[in-house]
């Protein structure tokens, strides 16, 4: 019980608590950390297409919308997957001194204290494999030519669904881009800008004639793996398989 009383008080708000708090290294003068985690020296760079404009009811994304477990064998365009990162993550403005950056998605602080990883199944254009997405520039970072499927459906606890997806999104948070504004209270915050995030891939999907499906239920230490995070500094908190419809 002690747990769940925890947790119950871990999705309040304690911004107005009495409390004292820390002194955030915003305050301190500390500099900001960097807005996106950059390649690595010798990854191949893949600029994404400009991302067409996909004219789609709104009112019947957001009512249609249902999560989507079952995938058609069509290929996902390239251009459909650039939109689909458009719509959601790509930055559109900095914001003062690399302190902040404006996205489709809100996100508290404009702080943005994530990071965009995909696993390519099924993509005209793109070879598959596991790519990091770099906001900045609207570009593919090639982090792995092998999608291991069984290491994928071990990622999320067996959920072999997700390997018949065309791409797979996998978020990374980085805690201290959000910790360096808001300290011990960036934590609710953080999830809560996943939430933003990933309705944004459901109906940027829906325009695209696919479906989403996301998912909590995962393996900590095999998602982060897959990408080589730390755990600690960098580490999965959200995954969204995304597949196109059968017709």
């Amino acid at each position: 019980m002690k747990t769940i009383e925890s947790n119950r008080n871990f999705m309040k708000s304690h911004f107005n608590s009495s409390k004292t708090p820390s002194e955030s290294d915003q305050v301190k003068g500390v500099s900001a950390p960097s807005l996106q985690i950059p390649p690595k020296e010798g990854n191949e760079i893949i600029s994404l297409p400009s991302a067409p404009i996909i004219k789609y009811n709104l009112y019947e994304a957001m009512t249609q919308r249902r999560s989507l477990r079952k995938y058609s064998l069509t290929a996902m365009h390239l251009n459909e997957l650039s939109f689909i990162l458009e719509t959601s993550c790509k930055v559109q403005k900095i914001v003062g001194d690399n302190i902040a950056t404006f996205r489709p998605a809100p996100s508290g602080g404009a702080r943005h204290p994530f990071e965009t990883y995909i696993v390519v199944n099924n993509v005209e254009g793109l070879n598959s494999g596991l790519y990091h997405y770099l906001p900045l520039t609207h570009q593919l970072e090639k982090l792995k030519d092998h999608v291991d499927a069984e290491n994928i459906v071990a990622s999320v606890n067996g959920q072999k669904f997700v390997t018949d997806a065309n791409v797979i999104f996998y978020f990374a948070v980085i805690p201290y881009r959000a910790e360096w504004r808001y300290i011990e209270r960036a934590h609710k915050v953080m999830l809560l800008d996943l939430g933003h995030v990933g309705q944004n891939i459901c109906l940027a999907a829906e325009a695209t004639q696919s479906g989403a499906c996301p998912i909590a239920s995962y393996d900590q230490d095999i998602a982060d793996s897959l990408f080589e995070l730390d755990g600690n500094e960098a580490y999965i908190s959200y995954i969204i398989p995304v597949g196109k419809k059968s017709q």
